[in-house]
């Protein structure tokens, strides 16, 4: 592989960058990248524009009533929450909310109230899910007691970055989390800093439209919660727990409107050291992959790059979601790049 370098120059404070990765405009990796398969990562990160790339990421009513969910908690809970600045960078911003409960919650669901559902569907999840979402965040206020203990500081939405040094990759790792928390008196605490007390990483999960029933009404299959962790949450948390060399606890948090449940390394395996060390070498593995393939290529032009990667990557349209957000005129370039019959 060709090993000629460009200075990084964007916010994620990493100094180098491939040939490959300056041509084709990415600068690093994240759990959401690696969720995606080969074909359609090639597709939405490589052909398409970030600007592009977010009109696809279609508003529904489980990820507005998601959104929140966590709102309000991070509003209640956080002292500091990174937002972007005048400058379009992440800094840490300190939270003036006023923190009272119902306040934030009435403030929520007026927002959620007014989501433009896109279909019918849709609108009939977001009238189920106005009746729910009250359960899920009294939920969550629950489980995040029994976390985040009188005394702690908390920061929300902090972007973190495992470099090419830890990681092995010729990019950076990033991710943001949703809580992490510390003693007051190590507070603010800087990237790496093991004063940190734990990360928490939230997942709401609601009820599933069911089949029109005979009197017209949708029915709904109630949400259950998990008896183990998806695996791209996992990975998830395997990735914030590598910036903390795997010294900081982990704790994956599910929530319904009947109840939560908390994953950590006392009830599950892939949160214990050796657990999070194993989902991070899968993470890395994916993104050496496709490193390899697009290095392979990174003395020619952009378009023969991706050209070249798409000749070798089976695009996998059979797969249950990976290609669902693209619209029917995408989706059909996707398959003529692919010569897809």
């Amino acid at each position: 592989m060709n090993n000629k370098i460009q200075k990084l120059e964007d916010p994620l404070h990493e100094k180098v960058l491939p040939l490959f990765a300056n041509k084709l405009k990415i600068n690093h990796h994240s759990a959401t990248q690696w969720s995606k398969c080969d074909g359609a990562w090639i597709y939405e990160y490589l052909l398409l524009t970030q600007e592009q790339r977010r009109t696809l990421l279609k508003g529904n009513a489980q990820m507005k009533a998601g959104v929140a969910v966590n709102n309000v908690l991070q509003n209640y809970y956080s002292d500091f929450i990174w937002k972007f600045g005048p400058q379009g960078k992440l800094t840490p911003t300190k939270n003036e909310l006023k923190k009272d409960k119902q306040v934030l919650i009435h403030e929520q669901l007026e927002e959620f109230k007014n989501y433009e559902p896109h279909d019918e569907k849709d609108q009939q999840k977001k009238e189920k899910y106005l009746d729910e979402i009250s359960n899920v965040i009294a939920n969550g206020f629950t489980a995040m007691d029994k976390l985040i203990k009188l005394g702690f500081a908390v920061v929300s939405e902090e972007q973190i970055s495992v470099d090419q040094a830890f990681s092995g990759l010729l990019l950076p790792i990033v991710g943001r989390t949703d809580f992490r928390f510390h003693s007051a008196d190590s507070f603010p605490a800087s990237h790496g800093d093991l004063s940190a007390s734990g990360i928490v990483e939230l997942k709401t999960i609601w009820s599933k439209a069911g089949k029109i029933k005979k009197d017209g009404e949708r029915g709904f299959i109630n949400a259950k919660l998990p008896t183990k962790p998806s695996l791209n949450h996992l990975v998830q948390c395997a990735m914030y727990s590598s910036h903390y060399n795997y010294q900081i606890p982990i704790y994956l948090v599910y929530l319904t409107k009947d109840g939560y449940l908390i994953f950590d390394s006392s009830n599950c395996a892939e949160l214990t050291q050796e657990g999070l060390q194993k989902n991070f070498k899968i993470l890395c593995n994916t993104f050496r992959r496709r490193e390899k393939i697009l290095g392979q290529f990174e003395d020619q032009d952009k378009d023969t790059i991706i050209k070249s990667a798409i000749s070798l990557v089976d695009p996998n349209f059979d797969h249950p979601f990976a290609w669902n957000n693209l619209p029917d005129d995408l989706l059909k370039h996707a398959k003529e790049l692919w010569n897809y019959e």
